[in-house]
């Protein structure tokens, strides 16, 4: 593995383990009250930090459950505005997941390891993985960036993955915008 991708590798694990403990130590961050409160005293940047917070989300490990609840709280009157940058946050951190995992180079370390497995699974990705992509972002109760992880390993076609991503969170995201509207009268 080249320098630069075993230092990305080994900063991206750091800070994954390093947030985690951190929001397992302070889950009190991770409250979309207090996203919305630290957002709203950024002033006029806040409509700017919001935009920014959900793209970077996977950096941050925040779900974008929470920024979308997050969005709804701080724009009770955009709800069109939250569900459009929601949803382009949503596809543009599951493109970053992809293009990240891609240069990592993992695809490579597994094709040496499981050369067999590794092209029968680009195969299903490739005859199949739209669908795959579409069913998985719509369904609430899984991580989202496991699907890109393994679409940009496998190498998915990047413009079948992120219209399979855009496709599978329409309906979720418009839900969760409606119903947190619902739910606390905005």
């Amino acid at each position: 593995m080249p320098r630069v991708r075993l230092i990305a590798l080994v900063l991206w694990i750091g800070l994954v383990v390093g947030l985690s403990i951190l929001y397992a130590l302070r889950p009190e961050l991770l409250e979309p009250e207090r996203v919305v409160q630290a957002l709203r005293g950024s002033g006029q940047s806040v409509l700017v930090g919001y935009v920014v917070l959900s793209v970077l989300r996977p950096i941050t490990l925040i779900p974008s459950t929470l920024l979308i609840v997050v969005g709804t709280l701080l724009f009770p009157d955009l709800k069109w505005f939250v569900m459009i940058s929601s949803l382009a946050a949503v596809v543009a951190s599951a493109v970053l997941i992809y293009y990240f995992f891609e240069f990592l180079g993992l695809g490579d370390l597994f094709e040496r390891k499981h050369a067999k497995h590794v092209r029968w699974l680009e195969t299903q990705m490739n005859q199949k993985g739209f669908w795959l992509v579409v069913g998985w972002s719509m369904f609430p109760f899984v991580p989202t960036d496991v699907i890109c992880y393994v679409a940009g390993t496998l190498r998915m076609h990047v413009g079948k993955f992120a219209l399979g991503v855009t496709l599978g969170e329409i309906p979720i995201v418009a839900f969760y915008v409606w119903a947190t509207g619902a739910v606390v009268g905005v």
